[in-house]
């Protein structure tokens, strides 16, 4: 028996579509037809449930049946089902559609034809989003990785009923995943309350697609820096979860935000905003909230004066919780290794929080060593050592370990030389407020088993590029507190 002919696959689509426009601009048109074929279904099967008495939206069967000799009729369509959208859901995001002008028959036909036949819409928009975040990262836009996104998502553990925000929030990846974490553990995720903003318009549109296609409801605010006009200025959340850029300089040259009420643990450096984001994630924590912030492993010990002494009021305030130091290289195109920063407005036993009253104490743990080989050079975090993260915070505070059994009695906590180590305020004041685990946990008991050639030469290729960027950072650091000569 003759076998079908398969259908298109989206890398044939992009080759096709290559020679009238950037791979990003193909990657988006995709995300687009994948969201109004999915706003077709869903508007039909809830019609047929009896929820909405409206005519189902003709945008796909528009779209569908465009005549592609005319590609400017196809690209109104799809902008006049992406305005209806828009309309419908009440957002005014201006989604735009990548010119078409230059493409023909041969090279459309195709890429209807792949998401007409997809059997799994969301997972095709998934395979895109990757393949936007490893191109489009190139120019200095990321999103961040699953694996790091589901990593802060299971420390955080949101629960349904919650407020979750994420003041950087790219492409909704936090949002989404906690949605998921919400449903995975038998909690109603349609009672989550998911927040986001977002500077930079393209990724907004990205976000409330992303949303969309997976049928999550979020309220998305921007494009607007965070830092300089907050659209959630009157709010706070039980989870904060934010990937900000690194090291982002002349982020307040206007000077508008100097004497913000959020920089009650002192005024960030006009040329680093790092320890903004810091204070603005624990600025919109609630009563008893929690946050993750991402940062370059070199806040933890840098020696500039004012983020030393933000470092200090943190620990001393009690609200810093955890430090974990990631390998480099996590996060495409950004050399930086990686720390997560994790906050707690509150460390005394608390059902959210856990058994174990840890005020005055901070975790530290380096993972630096847990490492894997995603192909093509790229590197992401071992499930394991995701798992082992996980679990380690949540025995510190006394809390059940993330996919074990519901029970009276965690895991009890202990010390792992090399890998986490509990400390108290005043071990932290000795070493000047250094917070970088790999100065507290010691060195392993035991030699883990080396892994192979090719992959411990990458590891200590990406180690040398870390020390590159510590070796500058001090320099301009001296530079500063030298001063002019």
């Amino acid at each position: 028996m003759a076998r079908a002919p398969e259908g298109p696959s989206l890398t044939r689509v992009l080759d096709l579509l290559r020679a009238g426009m950037a791979v990003e601009d193909a990657l988006r048109l995709v995300m687009m037809l994948i969201l109004l074929r999915h706003e077709a279904e869903d508007t039909a099967q809830a019609d047929e449930n009896g929820y909405r008495p409206t005519d189902p939206p003709l945008a796909w069967q528009v779209v569908s049946r465009s005549d592609l000799s005319h590609p400017f009729s196809l690209e109104e369509a799809i902008g006049n089902g992406l305005s209806r959208w828009e309309s419908d859901h009440h957002t005014r995001l201006d989604l735009e559609v990548p010119s078409l002008g230059r493409a023909r028959a041969p090279q459309l036909a195709p890429l209807l034809e792949l998401v007409a036949t997809t059997p799994d819409p969301p997972a095709l928009f998934d395979t895109c989003l990757e393949a936007l975040t490893q191109t489009a990262g190139k120019g200095g836009q990321y999103f961040t990785p699953r694996g790091i996104t589901s990593l802060l998502v299971d420390l955080m553990d949101p629960r349904e009923g919650e407020g979750v925000y994420d003041p950087a929030c790219g492409s909704g990846g936090f949002l989404l995943q906690s949605f998921a974490h919400v449903a995975a553990a038998g909690g109603r995720a349609d009672q989550l309350a998911l927040y986001g903003q977002d500077v930079d318009r393209a990724s907004l549109q990205i976000a409330a697609m992303n949303l969309a296609v997976h049928g999550v409801e979020a309220r998305l605010a921007g494009p607007g820096s965070t830092l300089l006009d907050d659209r959630f200025r009157q709010d706070s959340f039980d989870v904060v979860m934010v990937n900000p850029p690194f090291n982002q300089t002349h982020w307040d040259d206007a000077h508008q935000v100097s004497y913000d009420p959020r920089w009650i643990y002192g005024a960030p450096p006009a040329g680093n905003a790092n320890f903004a984001w810091v204070q603005h994630g624990v600025s919109k924590m609630s009563a008893s909230g929690r946050a993750a912030v991402l940062l370059p492993t070199g806040a933890a010990s840098g020696a500039r004066p004012a983020e030393r002494d933000i470092r200090a009021r943190l620990v001393e305030a009690d609200v810093l919780s955890c430090v974990v130091e990631l390998p480099a290289g996590l996060i495409p195109h950004v050399r930086n290794a990686v720390s997560l920063w994790l906050f707690s407005r509150s460390k005394q036993a608390h059902r959210v929080w856990g058994n174990s009253d840890r005020r005055g104490q901070f975790l530290l743990i380096d993972a630096r060593d847990s490492v894997v080989s995603g192909g093509r050079g790229r590197r992401a975090l071992s499930p394991e050592a995701s798992t082992r993260i996980a679990a380690t915070f949540a025995s510190w505070r006394g809390a059940e370990i993330p996919g074990s059994p519901p029970g009276p009695h965690p895991e009890r906590y202990e010390d792992v030389p090399g890998w986490c180590r509990s400390v108290s305020t005043a071990d932290i004041a000795a070493l000047e407020y250094d917070v970088l685990p790999t100065r507290h946990t010691g060195t392993p008991t035991a030699t883990s088993e080396p892994g192979a050639r090719a992959e411990r030469v990458v590891s200590l290729t990406e180690e040398l590029y870390e020390h590159f960027e510590m070796s500058h950072r001090l320099e301009c650091e001296l530079r500063d507190l030298l001063g002019p000569l």
